[in-house]
């Protein structure tokens, strides 16, 4: 059942990534045509899709919070940058998980200890389901980043593509803990911004930071969509070229 659940929750991301980068396709587009005009406010299914696309990257943050470790970071600033970022938000993120030990701790204790003893629990089942699809949306968005530069020119759609074909394999892969905690943090403000800001200022203005996130959404709706295949979740999609 859980299993299920998770191929679930796997292909719901990979929809709600490639609805974002069709809104964002269009939107940029209009820009283009519209002689870079300010665009009208937001629709409420483009607020809810934003909104969806910010809850899932809260849910990446939380898993990189519960797999990071000291023994992977090698530089100390790098460690500093990680302690500054992480630890210090470990408080909200074990109330949100349930998992404090302050003035609860003490009621936990036995639950905790049935645990221990192969005694299922109430606390215990509800940690364990919790966490697991913060640890499922992190991995998800590391794959992604990871396929990311070599992902097929045909199925890149970004309208302000400087290339041809074009191409996202300038953008490096994170490499370290703290590379990958900046690029995450990068994606949560440019959704902030792509919440306010016209989108013809974001091109001029944050063409890099604009560009990795729509390649990121991209990425993962198209792995999502190869896996879905894969588990006769969804059709094949077929390609058809337009003339």
């Amino acid at each position: 059942m859980q299993d299920t659940a998770g191929i679930y929750e796997f292909v719901g991301i990979g929809e709600m990534a490639e609805t974002l980068t069709h809104m964002l396709s269009l939107n940029l587009k209009q820009g283009m045509q519209s002689g870079g005009r300010q665009r009208a406010d937001l629709g409420r299914v483009e607020q809810l899709v934003l909104q969806q696309a910010r809850d899932y990257l809260s849910k990446v943050r939380e898993g990189f919070m519960l797999s990071v470790r000291a023994t992977q970071v090698t530089h100390p600033r790098e460690l500093r940058y990680l302690l500054e970022r992480v630890l210090t938000d470990w408080s909200q993120l074990s109330q949100e998980l349930g998992l404090d030990t302050g003035a609860a701790g003490e009621e936990s204790a036995s639950s905790q200890a049935g645990a221990g003893l192969g005694m299922p629990t109430a606390d215990h089942v509800l940690h364990v389901e919790r966490v697991r699809y913060q640890l499922l949306a992190f991995g998800m968005a590391a794959v992604a980043m990871g396929y990311l530069p070599r992902l097929p020119a045909q199925q890149i759609t970004f309208p302000h593509s400087y290339s041809d074909p074009p191409t996202y394999a300038d953008i490096p892969v994170p490499s370290t803990p703290g590379e990958m905690l900046w690029r995450i943090e990068e994606l949560e403000q440019m959704l902030w911004r792509l919440m306010s800001a016209d989108m013809q200022e974001l091109v001029q203005r944050q063409y890099g930071p604009l560009r990795r996130t729509y390649g990121f959404f991209e990425a993962s709706a198209w792995l999502s969509q190869q896996e879905a295949e894969r588990f006769g979740i969804k059709p094949q999609r077929r390609h058809v070229a337009l003339l």
